[in-house]
């Protein structure tokens, strides 16, 4: 399977959303050697140029063809080398993905300062990675969709505990560590396990770097997600680690506080735009949710995906 970037206009890419549907891929004959490489299965992305932003992803589906019977709204041009294709995921004009946020972690961009000329020339393959990461955002932004327009299928919240009571609750777990901050970051470590990450407490950020994080989320040993628990102590110093963590390719930063911390956090933030807009504060009681529900999610879906042999003389109900 290969990952292709289609670089369409913003007349076009409406056109497709509501006409066509994204059911047929056409580009220039100049690209038919690229057009007939795709193959059925292979996904697509679509950048919308001047706009500098992605709005659809689609999978490819059948054999290459010509033909100039005109589709979109382009006079001079009929997109004649074509590949049919299906619709995956489709944002509206208010969505669409600000392709400047993304570039930093993109990495088909080597040179980042100049970013706009990797998107020229209307196809080329894009690495795996990087599709899953525009695709990932498109999911979240229409997952929200979904919910603001079914508020009445949101879950009713649980009664809200106080920050006091869900520390009491912590510190009641059976775990290893002692302290609110140590348990706290044996939760997120374990959490991160459930998930496959290869999690680590107190990780240098670079292996001869000066910083530790108090738990970061690994991709083998690729950097996904740095968390500081800052519940007491110096916010900066809490910030400035996620700071550095973020320009050596951690995906996203979060920090866990009191909500007392809030506003103090916010102050600092008020200058940090390309931080603020990568990190995320959790509270002492949203780690405790997280972290009861997956225990009992994962015990089940551990169990449900095991695929071992075993000498069975008759089944038993799972409960």
């Amino acid at each position: 399977m290969n990952y292709w970037m289609v670089v369409t206009s913003a007349d076009n890419f409406r056109h497709d959303r509501e006409h066509l549907k994204f059911a047929m891929q056409g580009l220039p004959l100049r690209l038919k050697r690229s057009v007939q490489k795709m193959q059925p299965g292979d996904r697509v992305v679509y950048y919308i140029m001047v706009l500098q932003k992605f709005g659809a992803t689609a999978t490819i589906t059948g054999d290459y063809v010509e033909d100039s019977t005109k589709l979109w709204t382009d006079d001079d041009e009929f997109w004649p080398a074509r590949r049919p294709s299906k619709a995956d995921l489709i944002l509206e004009d208010d969505e669409l993905i600000d392709a400047k946020k993304l570039v930093p972690n993109l990495t088909f961009i080597d040179k980042k300062k100049f970013w706009g000329v990797y998107f020229q020339g209307g196809l080329r393959t894009i690495p795996e990675d990087d599709f899953r990461l525009i695709e990932s955002e498109m999911r979240k932004i229409i997952s929200d969709r979904q919910r603001n327009s079914h508020p009445e299928d949101t879950p009713c919240p649980r009664a809200r505990r106080s920050e006091a009571e869900y520390e009491d609750l912590i510190l009641s777990l059976p775990l290893q560590t002692k302290t609110l901050h140590d348990r706290l970051g044996e939760m997120l470590e374990q959490i991160g396990s459930w998930l496959d990450f290869n999690t680590q407490v107190r990780h240098k950020i670079t292996p001869d770097h000066a910083y530790e994080l108090d738990v970061a989320w690994l991709r083998s040993k690729n950097p996904e997600l740095a968390i500081e628990i800052q519940i007491s102590g110096n916010l900066t110093e809490a910030k400035d680690r996620l700071a550095h963590a973020r320009k050596f390719n951690y995906r996203k930063v979060v920090l866990v506080i009191r909500e007392s911390q809030m506003d103090r956090l916010n102050l600092l933030m008020k200058h940090e735009h390309d931080l603020r807009n990568w990190m995320e504060a959790w509270s002492i009681g949203s780690i405790y949710e997280m972290y009861v529900a997956g225990e009992t999610f994962f015990k089940y879906y551990h169990r449900l995906i095991e695929a071992v042999y075993k000498d069975k003389s008759s089944l038993a109900l799972v409960e």
